[in-house]
């Protein structure tokens, strides 16, 4: 892929990711308008994360990185390996959302420890666990056919689909004037199965429908396992993260999670934007040059995407730096949702924000991992970043009393740790030259000034 598709691919991504976050800002308006800082919205941001959590498990980040290159190099055999994939998916799937079913307090409490010592807020918990948990199947059904259509490098339907799941809440969210858990989990099954439906018949109109099979073949399935399991945990290590972020805001004041999810809210946007989007456009492109044993390309094609993503994650740290409280007030404070909410969600926006280059920059990385088969170096990555944000969680709640900044802060600070691990991994390797530790380099420097002064002038 040359340069100039490379950015054609990547910008009508990043549009219809555009577009979809727009809705999801308005989605995030009404619901915070018509609850505020409630316990139904910590509820509802709380619970929904069970799902989201097992969702990059099963869906988007662990089944692209793991099932594009492995379509890839199936070759003839392309149509028998996507309908054993999608047999086993399926199977996995139905009987691991009849075990959440059956034991949802284990789940709730795992996720959210300290609603333990509120039964109201338990059972509330519990009963809105059973009734969206089903969602998880639907979206890894969407995952799996978006794959498909990724390694055939076509990446719009798949950046436009989330459009579909804001508009659906929206659109409940302003049908009733009393919005209850119940109505807010109706309305997540059903735009799970609208964006399901969008992705099979455009997956169809491609050339492919799935059929069960289970006359399972061990050669093809195991080169897709040895990629899936490392891609499990590397793409769930983020909403890991954001896991024990919840957890512990689940011990802080009312109004913690929704400051934090609202503040990581605004954080996707440029890493869905533009991390994501040119992850998931290089994946089939560096896979190919990798196989094909193409250097010169492959060095050009990591070189141009790491470039990219981190000069962009750098201009969007600096816009969020200086405008964190406009950014909040202008979106979010109206009804239920009052001034204080907006400086306590701007502080851990601002914190979330100095990690950003480094989130975005390591989406891209992974991608490189997967497409040369370094699976085993995303695992071990995923196990450094999840201790560090745990341990440094730890100190700044529980020693700094950062309180839910600090949760934030946690986040950014274990990104950029493994931000030098990598850099230091591809310019070993080839993957990078000099001029890319001279960047990362910058901007370290940059970001610790920064994090420095802020800590000096507010702490």
């Amino acid at each position: 892929m040359n340069i100039s598709k490379f950015w054609k691919s990547s910008l009508g991504f990043s549009f219809f990711t555009f577009i979809s976050r727009i809705f999801g800002y308005l989605r995030d308006l009404v619901l915070s308008s018509s609850l505020g800082a409630s316990a139904i919205h910590d509820i509802f941001v709380v619970i929904f994360r069970i799902p989201n959590v097992f969702r990059s498990f099963f869906g988007e980040g662990a089944m692209s990185q793991s099932l594009v290159p492995s379509i890839i190099e199936a070759n003839q055999h392309q149509t028998r390996f996507l309908n054993q994939v999608f047999t086993l998916l399926v199977c996995i799937l139905a009987v691991f959302v009849l075990f959440v079913e059956l034991f949802p307090v284990f789940f709730v409490t795992l996720f959210a420890p300290g609603y333990l010592a509120d039964l109201d807020t338990l059972n509330n918990s519990t009963n809105f666990l059973r009734l969206i948990f089903p969602y998880i199947l639907l979206i890894s059904l969407v995952a799996f056919f978006g794959a498909i259509q990724n390694s055939k490098k076509y990446f719009q339907v798949v950046a436009a689909t989330p459009i579909i799941f804001n508009i659906t809440l929206i659109l409940f969210a302003l049908s009733f004037s009393n919005l209850t858990l119940g109505v807010i989990g109706i309305s997540i099954l059903i735009a799970g199965a609208l964006q399901l439906i969008l992705n099979v018949l455009y997956t169809a109109k491609l050339g492919y429908l799935p059929t069960f099979d289970f006359n399972f073949d061990a050669s093809l399935l195991r080169t897709f396992f040895n990629r899936l399991l490392p891609a499990i945990f590397a793409a769930g290590v983020y909403q890991i993260n954001i896991l024990v972020d919840t957890i512990f805001a689940s011990f802080q004041v009312t109004g913690s999670p929704t400051w934090l999810y609202l503040s990581e809210r605004i954080i996707q946007l440029p890493l869905g934007m533009f991390g994501v989007a040119i992850a998931l456009v290089s994946l089939p492109n560096i896979t190919e040059l990798f196989k094909s044993k193409k250097s010169k390309e492959l060095l050009k094609s990591t070189m141009t995407g790491f470039a990219s993503v981190s000069l962009i994650g750098f201009g969007a740290f600096l816009g969020l730096y200086f405008l964190s409280e406009p950014i909040i007030q202008m979106l979010f404070q109206r009804g239920e949702f009052l001034y204080s909410d907006t400086l306590q969600t701007s502080s851990s926006l601002l914190a979330y924000a100095f990690g950003l280059p480094f989130l975005m920059s390591n989406k891209f990385f992974n991608t490189i991992y997967f497409a040369v088969s370094k699976t085993k170096l995303v695992l071990w990555l995923g196990v450094f970043s999840l201790l560090l944000n745990i341990i440094f969680n730890y100190v700044f709640v529980y020693i700094l009393e950062l309180e839910h900044v600090g949760i934030a802060l946690a986040t950014s600070i274990s990104s950029i740790f493994v931000f030098i691990v990598s850099v230091a991994w591809l310019s070993l390797n080839k993957f990078f030259n000099m001029g890319a530790v001279l960047l990362a380099i910058a901007f370290i420097i940059l970001i610790a000034i920064l994090i420095s002064n802020t800590y000096y002038l507010y702490g």
